[in-house]
């Protein structure tokens, strides 16, 4: 796009999505931060807002716009290649996703691109063990009880019920490298539209650890070359 542009001032970039909305914010707002226009993401969302439209963006969405608002600041930001491995989710308090909302039946899937970890428990705290890079989109079930009060996990559509959405979408490369813990409060939740589930302060806790050696894509990433 940046490229495009700059070759002739009458050139024009059209950007497009299923509602003009969301997605197009994105990538809109991530471009302005990019040119340096605007130095937080909540400056370029209202920019958005004025001239095109409210984009009811989810809290990932703003964290994405402000991976690019580090990458170009003064001091920026660049994303390191080591992997973490995501030691375990903890919720706190327990969301109210049962009949008697009383408490849940968690479990967990997490996504690094079309690849799918999947982990069950019955607790709040729910053990991973898993090594991701890049990208990772985590989405939290609640297990719903069958006649007789068995869950028939083979058939997941039938018992489950997500929350809502996918719970946070972040990069790895934007993890600290002696981070042993990523914190997301309420409002950097993409799930926390139904206020009755969630009670007061609830958050989630990622217990990590960033691993000592890099590796490297295979793919060009779409920050490189930003380095100074």
């Amino acid at each position: 796009m940046h490229l495009w542009l700059k070759q002739d001032q009458k050139n024009v970039c059209i950007v497009h999505c299923l509602d003009g909305r969301a997605a197009s914010a994105v990538v809109v707002c991530s471009f302005l931060c990019f040119c340096r226009l605007f130095t937080t993401a909540e400056a370029a969302v209202y920019m958005f807002s004025m001239k095109r439209c409210p984009p009811g963006i989810w809290p990932s969405h703003k964290r994405y716009i402000e991976y690019m608002c580090d990458m170009m600041a003064e001091e920026p930001i660049i994303p390191h290649s080591k992997p973490i491995v995501v030691k375990s989710i903890t919720m706190t308090p327990v969301p109210l996703f049962s009949k008697q909302r009383n408490g849940c039946r968690p479990f967990c899937e997490v996504y690094v691109g079309d690849e799918r970890f999947k982990i069950e428990d019955g607790k709040a705290i729910i053990p991973l063990g898993i090594t991701v890079q890049g990208d990772v989109l985590i989405v939290i079930y609640h297990a719903r009880s069958t006649l007789g009060g068995r869950l028939q996990a083979k058939v997941m559509t039938n018992f489950t019920k997500p929350f809502c959405r996918p719970l946070l979408i972040f990069h790895t490369g934007f993890v600290p490298r002696n981070a042993t813990t990523v914190k997301f409060a309420k409002y950097d939740l993409d799930a926390c539209d139904i206020q009755e589930k969630y009670p007061d302060l609830f958050q989630v806790n990622l217990e990590v650890e960033v691993e000592p050696r890099d590796r490297p894509s295979k793919q060009l990433l779409p920050f490189s070359g930003l380095e100074r």
